[in-house]
């Protein structure tokens, strides 16, 4: 018996030193010091906190869109190091819950990075779904060569803290510039937000951004991208935009036809040359042919790219619209997770879509 207790005291003594040298070979960084660069978090500067919107506005922000400012999708940490492996120390704001969205992509991190001019999928954080606080390690596979990191932020969560760690010897730096300048917004719902794909490389804006190697604001508010004026006007205080999306249809079937002329007007007062592409919603499952939803969402799309024109006869020639409806494809139906949010292929075929239309904007330009 003494032997076994000996043997397990041993155990228990070697396991502690083990964890103690790990610990004091880990250099740890918050995610908000230079020489991480954060994107997203456009109010950053101003608040200090990882949220898509400014903790207090002149224009008054709907409550619901103000809580949902907190989720922070679309966040980008980039960074160069030749750490072989990176630490994540993450603190959330709520456990995860969504009968409809996994965990690791409502509360999860996942990491690209940078290998023969694109961005390669890595690796997506490890945790339970009842976890506010974790840790977990990402074998980087950098065997000491510098290499350009993008960690994806939560979609549908808030995150208090985050902290990278890397090797005590290894070196940090700021990463590369974007290929392109500017910033390109997009405004939207739930689909914009991320729901609901599996990680956060996958909601359409991180995919868009890793194509175009451009930076990306990601302003879906889920259930609540109704297009009210006060949001136009803050994301008229957004500098450096090279480029506005709307895609805000899905929460206002009912009345985007009153709302979304007087939305682009204040945007154009801020942005009067800058490309706005408004995308009309896509197909749900349900939106059979014949039926009153499909006569709806017909409805909107004409009235959408009819105001495109029109503004486009009157003179503001950087206006487009690309028709949501077919964006899925002929087989929509099999890419949403409950008929209407896309999963990683619905997601992935809007992108390409709006890729698509992106890439012809900028050859025109």
């Amino acid at each position: 018996m003494k032997k076994i207790l000996f043997l397990l005291f041993t155990v228990c003594s070697i396991s502690v030193v083990l964890s103690q040298e790990s610990h004091e070979n880990i250099i740890w960084k918050d995610a908000k010091q230079a020489p991480f660069n954060l994107v997203g978090f456009e109010w950053m500067d101003q608040d200090s906190v990882y949220r898509r919107l400014p903790v207090h506005s002149k224009w008054k922000i709907p409550k619901a869109v103000n809580n949902l400012a907190n989720n922070t999708a679309g966040g980008q940490l980039r960074f160069i190091t030749n750490s072989n492996k990176i630490h994540l120390d993450v603190v959330l704001t709520n456990a995860s819950g969504m009968y409809h969205m996994p965990a690791t992509a409502q509360s999860g991190f996942d990491i690209y990075v940078q290998k023969d001019g694109r961005q390669k999928y890595l690796k997506t954080a490890n945790f339970s779904a009842s976890d506010i606080h974790y840790k977990t390690i990402i074998d980087a596979g950098n065997y000491n060569k510098k290499q350009q990191f993008t960690i994806n932020f939560p979609l549908y969560n808030g995150v208090e803290s985050v902290r990278i760690g890397i090797e005590k010897n290894a070196t940090l730096e700021k990463p590369n510039s974007f290929k392109r300048t500017g910033k390109i917004v997009i405004y939207g719902t739930s689909i914009t937000q991320g729901g609901c794909v599996s990680r956060p490389g996958m909601v359409y804006s991180n995919i868009l951004s890793r194509k175009l190697d451009v930076e990306f604001v990601n302003l879906g508010f889920s259930g609540n991208g109704k297009g009210e004026p006060e949001l136009a006007h803050i994301i008229s205080e957004i500098s450096g935009v090279s480029m506005l999306l709307l895609d805000y249809e899905a929460n206002a079937s009912a009345t985007i036809q009153n709302t979304i002329e007087d939305f682009v007007t204040i945007l154009r007062a801020k942005f009067p040359k800058t490309p706005i592409v408004i995308m009309s919603k896509i197909r749900y499952a349900y939106n059979v042919e014949g039926s009153d939803s499909y006569k709806q969402l017909i409805s909107n799309r004409d009235f959408q790219k009819e105001l495109v024109y029109s503004r486009k006869n009157k003179g503001d020639t950087n206006i487009y619209f690309l028709d949501g409806s077919t964006v899925l494809g002929d087989d929509y139906d099999e890419c949403t997770v409950d008929g209407v949010h896309p999963t990683d292929l619905g997601s992935y075929r809007i992108a390409d879509a709006l890729l698509q239309k992106i890439q012809g904007i900028l050859k025109s330009e």
